[in-house]
């Protein structure tokens, strides 16, 4: 694919130039009240879906379908957690995170949204790497990826393959320890973009999509975390032949903590 863009997490988008801390906290206090509003409407949802719940067997077909739903508000109070985290620039601890199992977990949350003229395949090459992360971040960073690719494909339907690598070993900055890489690859049949687009898709409040579909803060927070993990974007994008985008994350230098199921319900 032509288009190849290699953005290293530094704090610039696509290393232009520009004051991209100033936009960076317009963003930050956006997605604050954004999930305040968020939590607000969560909050009506659990309310009613428990109500439904009550009057429903659980065994049903409308009982498993509001469970779902509940189910969903508990994953997206995480996401509303994770913007209020941003918002107040707090730091969340990093725990050791399974990359297969992050993945996985994250298509699957995501597959009811699949249409049927749509396919992911998943490659699973290094089911084994693990990174240090907050789980929650991980889960927004892939979740924005591929629902991006899927939004992509919706007129003419296509392929999203998402792979997971290893990628050869790469020397730290000024001369720091050799570390191992994990390379996570988001492969979509999509429409692609062009240059244009493609260098300012990870700008605040920039969307390509269509009207009410997104807020154009979804990649920017995809930036920003991966440049917390020491991580490298690559994209490669054609008008009309889709888009690859790469991320390489450094693999966990001292061992693997105990495996972090984060999208589960934590009631269960």
């Amino acid at each position: 694919m032509s288009g190849r863009k290699q953005i290293k997490a530094t704090g610039r988008y696509l290393s232009e130039d520009h004051d991209a801390t100033a936009a960076a906290g317009q963003a930050y206090a956006a997605a604050g009240a954004i999930a305040h509003d968020l939590n607000t409407i969560l909050t009506t949802i659990y309310g009613y879906s428990e109500m439904a719940l009550e009057s429903l067997d659980d065994s049903s077909d409308a009982g498993r379908n509001v469970r779902r739903i509940i189910e969903a508000a508990h994953r997206a109070r995480t996401l509303t957690g994770q913007l209020l985290d941003l918002s107040r620039r707090s730091a969340p601890e990093k725990v050791s995170v399974n990359l297969s199992d992050a993945i996985s977990e994250t298509l699957d949350f995501i597959m009811p949204s699949v249409r049927n003229n749509m396919t992911v395949i998943r490659q699973m090459k290094a089911p084994d790497l693990f990174i240090e992360a907050v789980p929650e971040q991980l889960f927004r960073v892939f979740m924005n990826i591929a629902v991006n690719a899927i939004q992509s494909m919706e007129d003419t339907g296509g392929t999203l393959t998402v792979t997971l690598d290893t990628a050869g070993k790469e020397e730290g900055e000024e001369g720091g320890a050799v570390r191992s890489h994990a390379l996570i690859r988001f492969a979509d049949t999509g429409k692609g973009m062009d240059s244009e687009t493609s260098s300012r898709m990870f700008e605040p409040f920039f969307t390509s999509g269509k009207k009410g579909t997104g807020t154009g803060l979804g990649l920017t927070i995809v930036h920003d975390i991966v440049r917390e993990m020491d991580g490298t974007l690559n994209v490669s994008s054609e008008k009309g032949r889709g888009t690859i985008i790469d991320l390489l994350l450094p693999v966990a230098m001292f061992g693997s903590l105990p495996e972090i199921h984060y999208l589960r319900n934590p009631k269960e």
